[in-house]
């Protein structure tokens, strides 16, 4: 069963996004094809570490699963992989509610998971997700650019139809509390637990929303430092990055052409905000050597875990994008 509450209890279930194997890009030109098995080969190990990780503290791991056969040229276009679950599933207590948006195995595998408490629905009724929307203390927190480019449309629209679909399927009279921002809210900032956050800076007025906590803020990626970068820029508009493919104009018109689903806009994120709390003590992060986090962390006795993920300016997310969290312990309910 479904049992998610906050982000810093102790994790016991999690989904974990799976990608494409190298062979699906069997009879693509070298030029791009390379890069791409190279990416989609070292993702594939990156998610094994990720998964080695998560069983060694007791977490329960669930994959979508993809069929092997499959391959890019057997039609023109294909749906990204299921390597961010997150993106259109939203858990909220014992229910999980799933657009079907994603890649289809996502879905399937959630259903054979919980069938009774997976709920599908269209994600124009409901166009949050765990990578938009916050859960603490009976609260929903919503903050990502589509619902909030016009906040007023969704109070007049969507507050009170959100607020009755969860209601529906949960009995949880829950509060929404919206917060504009930028991109997806776990690229703007995280809960690591009570009273602590890490944050991009001015992302929202936390005196309200968290009155008395404890922020991190932390600055940009400097891509303006990168010329690598500045130049892939020029021709994908800072949408991905991949080291050293700047001038390989093949792969990069293949990247454009087919596989804009795939993508996003990194230049628009902060990967060090976007982090997976095993528990309250620690914390899986992408970047070892982030000494402001590092100094956070220890303030608050979390212990940094490492887990690599090589790819994630390509693929544009975060080692909490690639999870779905499905089940946590409920400490304050044991404690009563």
């Amino acid at each position: 069963m479904y049992n998610i509450w906050n982000k810093w209890d102790p994790l016991e279930v999690c989904m974990l996004g799976n990608n494409y194997a190298p062979e699906f890009f069997n009879g693509i030109p070298d030029q791009a094809g390379d890069p791409l098995k190279r990416i989609c080969e070292e993702t594939l190990e990156d998610l094994d570490g990720y998964k080695k990780v998560l069983q060694d503290f007791g977490v329960e791991v669930i994959q979508p699963e993809l069929d092997p056969r499959e391959r890019f040229l057997d039609n023109t276009t294909k749906p990204r992989g299921p390597l961010q679950p997150r993106d259109f599933q939203l858990v909220l207590g014992n229910t999980c509610f799933t657009t079907e948006q994603d890649h289809v195995s996502i879905a399937n595998k959630l259903i054979e998971y919980d069938p009774e408490n997976t709920i599908c629905i269209d994600k124009d009724q409901f166009p949050i997700s765990s990578a938009t929307a916050f859960y603490f203390d009976n609260c929903l927190l919503i903050g990502e650019t589509r619902v909030s480019k016009d906040v007023s449309f969704l109070l007049e629209n969507d507050y009170n139809s959100i607020k009755k679909i969860i209601k529906t399927h949960t009995d949880l009279d829950i509060n929404i509390q919206l917060s504009p921002m930028e991109g997806h809210t776990d690229a703007n900032f995280h809960t690591l637990k009570p009273g602590v956050i890490l944050s991009l800076f001015d992302v929202q007025n936390y005196n309200k929303t968290f009155p008395g906590w404890d922020i991190c803020y932390l600055p940009d990626q400097s891509w303006e430092m990168v010329a690598d970068f500045l130049s892939l820029k020029r021709k994908n508009k800072g949408k991905w990055y991949l080291a050293g493919e700047a001038n390989n104009d093949e792969f990069i018109n293949f990247v454009e052409t087919w596989l804009q689903e795939w993508v996003g806009y990194v230049e628009e994120t902060v990967f060090d905000v976007n982090v997976l709390m095993l528990d309250e003590s620690h914390c899986c992060v992408s970047n070892p050597n982030n000494q402001q986090v590092n100094t956070f962390l220890k303030k608050h006795n979390i212990e940094p875990v490492y887990v690599p993920f090589r790819h994630r300016y390509f693929w544009d997310g975060g080692l909490h994008c690639i999870t779905l969290d499905l089940k946590r312990r409920n400490i304050k309910k044991e404690a009563q």
